[in-house]
């Protein structure tokens, strides 16, 4: 895209259509600062993971964890907790960083981590999802 033009763009997730316009520092740093689409300032980074995954993961862990406690093997028990820890590690070694904005969730592969923008803030989250008490 040719960063002196805009074009529409439409969100996958909610099939919205937003005017999709690239500020200065992603087209010439690959650095997200101002959110394309919505145009908010307000970001945070994580793992490109699926949560969902990541759940069935640990839950599927826990299973056999229990399981072993009921046989009374409580090594298999830790070794089970072993092994979604090293899990756990071996996908967060691996797995690329991602900016996500907060107001519109839009996602940002690829891009340079910008320093400004740290991890998921739940406060910082409640404010743009309306449930803020102040």
């Amino acid at each position: 895209m040719d960063p002196s033009q805009s074009t529409d763009a439409t969100c996958e997730r909610c099939g919205q259509l937003c005017k999709f316009e690239l500020s200065e520092r992603i087209v010439r740093d690959n650095q997200v600062d101002v959110c394309p689409c919505c145009r908010k300032r307000s970001f945070y980074v994580q793992r490109d993971f699926n949560r969902k995954l990541g759940l069935l993961i640990v839950v599927v862990c826990a299973v056999f964890g229990l399981w072993f406690v009921f046989q009374d093997r409580p090594l298999l028990f830790y070794a089970s907790l072993g092994v979604g820890v090293t899990i756990d590690l071996i996908l967060y070694a691996m797995l690329p960083d991602v900016t996500i904005c907060y107001a519109c969730q839009a996602i940002f592969r690829g891009a340079v981590r910008n320093p400004d923008h740290g991890g998921f803030d739940l406060h910082i989250a409640d404010h743009f999802e309306g449930r803020s008490q102040g």
